[in-house]
This record gives C-alpha cells, sequence and structure tokens, in this order.
C-alpha cells in the first residue's frame, strides 16, 4: 500500500472548520473510490498561515511535520496558492532534509494557470503537476500501473456525480453549532473578466453539482444548527438552479445565515424578483463584486457594468432592508484617483452601508496578467505573505495607489487589509 500526505496551507479563521472543502472534497473522493481502499492511504497536514503571517519560514512548520514519517510517504501533494508562493520551493527542500524522497505533487491555482514549460522552471523539485480539478487526476494517478514518466502533467475532467459529500462522509466533521462552514453548489464562472480566475480557465465551464446533494448537504447544515454558510460559487444567481436552492434553504432552515456571492444585474426580471422574494424571507446576506462603476474601467477588465440594471438593484435591495455588501478593486487599468472616488461615491449615494475595496492582483492565467505591459502595470510584494499586488500603470502613479490604499483602509475593515 502506497501513502500519501497532503499538506495544504489554509487561511483559517477564528471559529472557521479547519479542514477546507477543498481538499475535504479531494480527500472524500479519494477515500470512497473502491479501486483505491486497498492500495492506497491518505494523510492531512493543515497548516494556518494566519497563525504565521507573511513571514513564516520552512522550519517554522517542523512541529506540525514532526507527527508524520516523512521517509514512509510516497507522495507529497502540496496546494499552491498565492498566499504561499513565496515559500514553496523552500518549503519542498526542506521536506528533502526531514526525509522525504518520494514524488512532489502541487496543485492549485497557481499550477493551473501556469504555462507548463514555465512549471518545471518554477518549481524544479517537483515531479507531477495537477492542473485543474484534482479528483479525478489524482485518481489517474494513483490507479495507474504504467511507470511514471516525471515531470507529469495531469488534467483530468471531473464528473461531480462521482463526487461525495465531504460533509455527509465525515471528511469533515461539524459539532452541533459550528460558527461557520462552506457550501458549494457549483465550480466555474460564466463571465469572463479579464483578472479573475474563477471561471475556469482551462475548460470555460461551470459545473454543478446535483441538486440531491446541494440538498442533503442543506439538511445536514440544518441539523447541525450551523450558524453561517458561506456559499463558494463565484457567481450564486447565474443559473437556472439557484432559486430552487434557496427555496430548500428557506424550506429546511430558520436560523442559520447563508452568505451568497451574486451579481447585481441578475437581479431583474420574474427571476431577479423570485430572488429577492426568497431573500426576503429567509436569512441571506449578499456579496456583490461591482469592483468599478467607471464605464472604461468596466470595459478594460472585460466587465461590461449595466449600471441602469444597478441603480435598480440597489433600489429593490434599500427597498427590501436586505442585508448585503459591495467589493471594489482599486489599481485597475484606466484607474485614477478621482475615478476610485467616485466609485465609491456611487455605492455610497445608493444606501450601500458596507463597502469593501481590495487592491488588484494579476492571477497566473488570466488575460490581464497576460496584458500587463499594455497598461505599463508594475507590481509590487506588499502586506502578509509577500502577496504581487498592482501599484503603478499609466493611468496612476505609485503615489496615487498609496492614496488608494489609504482610502480604501478607512471604508469598511476587512481580512486582508
Amino acid at each position: 500500500m502506497k501513502r500519501t500526505l497532503f499538506i495544504s496551507f489554509d487561511l483559517i479563521r477564528q471559529g472557521e472548520i479547519e479542514k477546507s472543502l477543498a481538499i475535504a472534497s479531494i480527500l472524500g473522493f479519494l477515500k470512497n473510490d473502491r479501486q483505491l481502499q486497498d492500495k492506497m492511504s491518505f494523510d492531512h497536514l493543515s497548516i494556518n498561515m494566519l497563525k504565521y503571517g507573511g513571514q513564516a519560514q520552512p522550519t517554522d512548520f517542523d512541529k506540525n511535520l514532526s507527527v508524520f514519517d516523512l521517509d514512509k510517504f510516497d507522495f507529497i501533494a502540496i496546494s499552491a496558492y498565492i498566499w504561499n508562493e513565496y515559500l514553496l520551493n523552500d518549503f519542498i527542500k526542506h521536506l528533502r532534509t526531514l526525509g522525504f524522497s518520494g514524488k512532489i505533487i502541487l496543485g492549485g491555482y497557481q499550477i493551473t494557470y501556469s504555462d507548463q514549460t514555465a512549471l518545471q522552471f518554477q518549481y524544479p523539485d517537483t515531479q507531477i503537476f495537477v492542473i485543474g480539478y484534482a479528483e479525478q487526476s489524482l485518481k489517474k494517478l494513483f490507479t495507474s500501473t504504467a511507470t511514471t514518466t516525471v515531470p507529469l502533467f495531469l488534467n483530468e475532467p471531473v464528473n461531480f456525480s462521482e463526487i461525495p459529500s465531504a460533509y455527509l462522509t465525515n471528511e469533515i466533521i461539524v459539532p452541533s453549532g459550528t460558527s461557520m462552514l462552506r457550501l458549494e453548489t457549483k465550480r466555474g464562472c460564466p463571465y469572463s473578466c479579464s483578472f479573475c480566475a474563477h471561471r475556469n480557465l482551462t475548460q470555460n465551464k461551470v459545473l454543478k453539482h446535483s441538486l440531491d446533494k446541494v440538498f442533503s448537504e442543506i439538511s445536514f447544515i440544518t441539523e447541525r444548527k450551523v450558524k453561517r454558510v458561506n456559499i463558494l460559487d463565484p457567481i450564486f444567481n447565474a443559473d437556472k438552479e439557484y432559486l430552487e436552492v434557496m427555496r430548500e434553504i428557506n424550506r429546511t432552515n430558520l436560523t442559520t445565515t447563508f452568505t451568497l456571492q451574486s451579481r447585481l444585474e441578475n437581479i431583474r426580471g420574474t427571476e431577479g424578483t423570485k430572488f429577492l422574494d426568497l431573500c426576503s424571507s429567509g436569512n441571506y446576506h449578499l456579496e456583490f463584486g461591482l469592483q468599478t462603476a467607471d464605464i472604461t474601467e468596466a470595459e478594460n477588465i472585460n466587465r461590461r457594468n449595466n449600471l441602469q440594471q444597478i441603480d435598480e438593484a440597489f433600489n429593490q435591495l434599500r427597498e427590501r432592508n436586505i442585508s448585503y455588501e459591495v467589493s471594489l478593486i482599486y489599481g485597475l487599468p484606466g484607474q485614477t484617483i478621482d475615478s476610485f472616488k467616485r466609485s465609491i461615491d456611487f455605492v455610497q449615494s445608493r444606501g450601500c452601508k458596507t463597502i469593501k475595496a481590495y487592491p488588484l492582483m494579476l492571477l497566473r492565467g488570466t488575460d490581464l496578467y497576460h496584458k500587463k505591459e499594455k497598461w505599463d502595470i508594475k507590481e509590487e510584494t506588499t502586506g502578509e505573505f509577500a502577496i504581487p499586488v498592482v501599484t503603478s500603470s499609466n493611468s496612476f502613479t505609485r503615489h496615487d495607489w498609496e492614496q488608494m490604499n489609504d482610502i480604501a483602509k478607512k471604508l469598511t475593515p476587512h481580512d486582508g487589509q
């Protein structure tokens, strides 16, 4: 029997379940696959980066790693995200000094949206790269009898009907009265904003969990009396089934608050009215990623906001007294201090009381990442986790960015600032 250790670098805030839904989905799938049960064993180590801050070094995790005999594992699979990018190669080197001699597997956003040739140079001691969703790719790796030639790039499509619930299989243990957990009804986004990697850049599809699975998880959440559920769908109100999900939530759940990432322009017509009716009769908090109210800036990021529809949506939210917040981005191509202020004024004047602003990050594989020279975009690593953010372009200086950053900090405080 071969052994695999999954190491995930997570951002776990107070009151949250320690195992992320992403890693639990992978583990639940692999552990419940009959072909693997006699061939593989799986362990998991979650490292909460929020306990270490952005200056963590690989040796800081020795206490976490000491519970494992690393030389006994055939594979170590590591999550690669923008918040742990700065230490990945040094961490892999450190695993070697601690006795691990098997194969390193890397997956996550930093891997999925990178060029395959570049990956071999960026991560020289990685033998296997998982491109896209990991469930089926890892199953193929672990069930294959062929000799593995490295580097190996895996990108197997996911069949959602074969992925069991991380909650119903007890891959994530949820005590009664848990403060918060996460749920997903679909992965991917139907829109094509040039800064965003949520739209599944490798397949350009939205993949949906079955309603039976989602409804079973809603029932489970109700039984456990969970206080808050963040639904991870990039755009919750963007298909034909989200109203059915809300009806089931309202039918079974009286106390849990559900947070939905939604799109303002989709609140229109008959479906929009039904959406608002369900929000009014249930416990919901809506999150809208407007990003900018400036038409030119929106076009520059391939997000053509319809301000008339947005205005009407704000009116209806205000009239119904529905809980919501709006997020903006500063550092956008074509943006200035004045245009950033106008976006804030636009949202505030519509009655929004909770506004959050985030610095622009250029995520690998996105259209904006590849076109940064067009806008003369410059990046710097600032804040925790050495994450690069855009700090100047041909429309704003580094000094301008500092002013926008100060303005953002005076808005609603939030994690990440």
